[in-house]
């Protein structure tokens, strides 16, 4: 590492740096130091490498890269280094968090930093100042990885962490209930409790599951979809820990035999962050999880949620109509409701009356009206949507269509000059159609109203630190329909796990989509009152692309993996049908393989379109001759040779 000691090398700019080595023009740097100087009295102002990254000019690593060659300093790779909590809190969280600067290793009056701005000389003199060193040896690294890195310092990722220390301080006879003066900070289960909720916030979690077992207090975090276990407290600590949370989220602590749900509002890093609770009384103590809901500044934008450009612009010329029914489906958890928020903020503007509907209210949004739904008083989807109606709404949002009532009120609002979105429980596009006619809604009402169906699921990615070349196991891509020839101009992903993503190889998730135009050959269908099966097939000619088909072709961009896909899509039959030549996936209504021209037979009689056994050599219904030869291989089974007149 080199060192940073005579610091005249270090007094350039750092705009000037980036010009010259080809990072940004002068023009970049002129316009980026006018909305730098452009803020609000009293506002600090953004640093100059975080404005031209988000400005699109240049990104954390070119500028990193720059900086570290014109100084002399060596870039490093934070990913690849376990810095100990202890050594990465000498400084202050405020401090390292300004400019972002971590202490990586320190030994008497020197200390090693790594930092994402090394011509930040106030940065260094904090660092001495804090430290105690009088010589500090810069390293350059990457500003999100300096930024993740702070915070799992003080996560209760660390063995080290408060959090630890005070489950370890914990025993039965001191928490078997919830001292006098639990509202005092102090209080060890008060600090647990907080500390807890805290570190769970900074280290982007979406549920904090917190389950009594028989010798202990299990507390689990659902990242990027999956639960990981965190830590465990004396189980004598149950009840206490459990009256705690109902105290912030005003639930009654005398009730132990039913189910509450409440609220409650904490503050983390000086930002307020809502938190939906429930309990459930199980077999060793009173179950909770408290769901840590997202800001309205956390709702991506259409753009960044995972659409490809095609799929964008389906919905978003669904989202310009001025009246229709825009319906997302998915299972709980598959990102349903921040695609309809980030529909929403997409068409609000101060000349549309926009409510929504919703149960529970997740995410308060600015400019728009949103109503809860409170059973207990008769406020329902359907008696609120009615109420909603009369309120002279441009655009409804509608939570969830639970029933008949509520799936027909939303129909008809959208043919009445409302643009109505909402969401189904269906595992797919086409599902989602039938689903309301089998509710007892009229096809034409369906066909009339219905424009857009949208069915999604999330994935996890590929951790940007430690993701590499790979190719997947033969059974993943057997199962996926997928053949090693595919793969030729692919570029498969998968992290190999390092300190970034916990050894899970997996940061962040994006979404897979299918959507489904409802155009008039659609319609014509509905109105044909045709079924799955039909109106599967009009999808299909319409371009459909399925769920699963659009995570594979993610998963060759590197995406995400193909472990992933097989993990949250369901198989469709035309995936997990291969030609029993070349092995490439084909349909299920193809008579010959279109990659090779193989003939093919998906067990179905050419002549009456009845299901045939692998053993008959003849049609028994319309004496179509059906001799054993060439078969489809469908889901590693083999299905008998479509018969073919004259064979």
């Amino acid at each position: 590492m080199t060192s940073s000691r005579g610091q005249t090398t270090i007094r350039r700019r750092i705009g000037d740096v980036l010009i010259e080595h080809g990072v940004i023009t002068a023009e970049h740097l002129a316009q980026t130091l006018l909305v730098q100087a452009d803020v609000a009295p009293g506002q600090r102002r953004k640093r100059l490498g975080t404005l031209l990254v988000e400005l699109g000019f240049a990104t954390e690593r070119d500028i990193a890269t720059a900086l570290a060659s014109a100084l002399g300093l060596e870039v490093i790779d934070l990913s690849e280094y376990m810095i100990p909590a202890e050594i990465a809190r000498v400084l202050p969280r405020t401090v390292a968090e300004r400019h972002e600067v971590m202490v990586l290793a320190r030994q008497g009056h020197s200390a090693i930093v790594a930092t994402s701005d090394p011509t930040n000389i106030i940065a260094i003199d904090d660092v001495k100042l804090y430290t105690g060193a009088s010589d500090v040896e810069l390293v350059v690294a990457v500003g999100q990885q300096l930024r993740e890195a702070l915070a799992r310092a003080w996560s209760l990722a660390s063995d080290s962490s408060e959090v630890g220390a005070l489950a370890s301080t914990l025993d039965t006879a001191s928490a078997e209930d919830v001292p006098a003066d639990a509202g005092v900070d102090d209080a060890p289960i008060v600090k647990l409790v907080n500390a807890v909720l805290s570190d769970a916030a900074r280290a982007g979690v979406s549920d904090v599951h917190i389950e009594p077992q028989r010798n202990e207090l299990r507390i689990r975090y659902r990242v990027d979809g999956l639960l990981r276990d965190v830590m465990t407290v004396p189980k004598g600590a149950t009840a206490a820990v459990t009256s705690r949370i109902k105290i912030i989220s005003g639930l009654d602590i005398a009730e132990r035999r039913r189910p509450q749900d409440g609220r409650t509002r904490l503050a983390v890093d000086g930002m307020a962050i809502d938190v939906r609770v429930s309990t459930l009384p199980t077999m060793h103590g009173e179950k909770v999880v408290m769901r840590l809901l997202a800001k309205a500044t956390d709702i991506p934008d259409l753009q960044a949620s995972g659409f490809d450009e095609t799929q964008l612009g389906m919905l978003r010329t669904a989202l310009e109509s001025p009246q229709g029914l825009i319906v997302i489906c998915g299972p709980t958890g598959s990102g349903k409701t921040s695609t309809l928020y980030a529909g929403i903020n997409e068409v609000s503007n101060p000349e549309r009356n926009v409510v929504t509907l919703e149960d529970p209210v997740e995410i308060q949004l600015p400019g728009i009206n949103q109503v809860q739904v409170n059973v207990k008083a008769g406020m329902t989807f359907a008696a609120g949507l009615r109420s909603v109606l009369r309120q002279d709404p441009d655009v409804v949002l509608v939570g969830e269509v639970r029933d008949a009532e509520t799936a027909g009120l939303a129909l008809e609002a959208s043919l009445t000059g409302h643009l109505v979105l909402t969401t189904l429980h269906t595992n797919g596009a086409v599902e989602a159609i039938t689903r309301l006619v089998e509710m007892g809604i009229d096809p034409f009402l369906v066909a009339s109203s219905l424009t857009l169906v949208a069915a999604q699921r999330l994935v996890r990615r590929p951790c940007n630190a430690c993701a590499a070349p790979y190719l997947p196991s033969p059974d993943v891509l057997f199962k996926l329909g997928v053949v090693a020839e595919d793969l030729v101009d692919a570029n498969p992903l998968m992290g190999v796990g390092c300190p970034e993503c916990s050894g899970s190889g997996y940061k962040g998730r994006t979404g897979v989509f299918e959507i489904l135009t409802v155009n008039a050959d659609m319609r014509r269908v509905l109105l044909d009152g045709g079924g799955e099966i039909a109106i599967s097939q009009a999808a299909k000619e319409g371009g459909l692309r399925t769920l699963r088909a659009d995570g594979i072709t993610r998963a060759m961009r590197g995406l995400t993996t193909f472990e992933e896909i097989l993990r949250v899509t369901h198989a469709d039959s035309e995936s997990m049908l291969r030609c029993g030549n070349c092995e490439r996936r084909v349909a299920a209504d193809m008579v010959a393989c279109p990659w090779c021209a193989h003939d093919l037979d998906t067990g179905t009689c050419h002549g009456c379109h009845k299901a045939l056994r692998p053993e008959w050599h003849i049609c028994p219904y319309c004496r179509e001759t059906t001799p054993a030869g060439d078969r489809a291989t469908v889901t590693g089974e083999y299905v008998p040779r479509r018969a073919h007149r004259g064979d």
